[in-house]
Parts: structure tokens; sequence; C-alpha cells
């Protein structure tokens, strides 16, 4: 499968350059995935204990906190008991194909997002009782920042497990 790579270098409109780095850190991070075996991707990647499936899964929920909850208002189910933590950690019917359907189905409602309004709008809501409504743009790079520190986390937690490096698995 080809590989897009970075958004043009000519590019100067910053809501395109946040969604074009934000769609290939999310190639990234769905390709390191590859080649890897259901107990390999469910596998520690790090003492920490999280696994790359986890990774996936934590990035999807990610994307859904603050773009359908924070900026859309939206009633979501997060589909985890107990805490947070617990987005790091598959249920045992999770698979690579659906987390990876689910990562891709986040991913692309929050790029129809990014483009389809202004960056300056509010959220519809305040994020963690602090009162502060952020932007479309700044969630969107925040988005950004989160995907480029976990695909780089991906890149290590691979090699760890298998020796691959580079962009291709």
């Amino acid at each position: 499968m080809p590989f897009a790579g970075e958004p043009s270098p000519l590019l100067s409109d910053p809501t395109g350059l946040c969604a074009g780095y934000l769609d290939w850190y999310a190639e990234v991070l769905l390709r390191r995935l590859v080649g890897l075996s259901e107990a390999q991707v469910r596998s520690p990647a790090v003492p920490s204990g999280w696994s790359l499936l986890g990774l996936v899964q934590h990035s999807a929920c990610t994307r859904r906190f603050w773009i359908r909850h924070v900026f859309c208002g939206e009633a979501v189910d997060f589909s985890w008991p107990g805490s947070a933590e617990q987005e790091w950690v598959p249920g045992p019917d999770a698979t690579v194909e659906s987390l990876s359907a689910f990562h891709r189905a986040e991913h692309e409602n929050s790029l129809r997002v990014l483009r389809s309004h202004d960056p300056a709008t509010p959220a519809a809501r305040d994020y963690g009782g602090t009162g502060t409504r952020p932007t479309l743009a700044w969630i969107g790079f925040h988005l950004l920042q989160e995907s480029a520190r976990h695909a780089g986390h991906a890149d290590v937690g691979r090699e760890l497990l298998d020796g691959a490096t580079g962009l291709d698995p």
C-alpha cells in the first residue's frame, strides 16, 4: 500500500495543514499494526503496559472526546468501564480490524468537522470543569500534537516487538 506522506510543503492554510498532518499521523499509527499477530498487538509494548492495539483505541477515543463530546456537544458512549485509563485496554472481542475501523471512523469525522467549521468557533462544552470552551483551532492542534506523540510511541512499540523501523511495518 503506498504511503502518502506529509502534506505538501506549499500548503499554507492552517486548517488544511492540521487536517493533512492528522491524516498522515493516523496512517502512520495504523500502519504500525500491519504484519503483527493478534498476540503481538495486544502485548505490552513498554513497561507501563500499553499495547499497540490499546494505543489505537486510545487515539480513537481521544478524537471522539474532543470532536464529538467537547466541540459538537454530543452525548458520547466511551464504552469503557471505570476510569479513562481503561480506554487503553482493548476488550477481549476487539480486533485489529474492529479497532482500526473505529479509529478510521472517528478520524474521518474529525476531519469533516475541522474542514466544515470556522477554526475560531468555540466548543459546545467546556472541558474538565474549567469553564473554558476551546476553539476548534485549539482542539485541532491539540489532536495534532497527541497524534504526533502517539505515532512516535507506535514506532517505538513496534521496534520493541519485532525490530521493524521506518515508515513501513
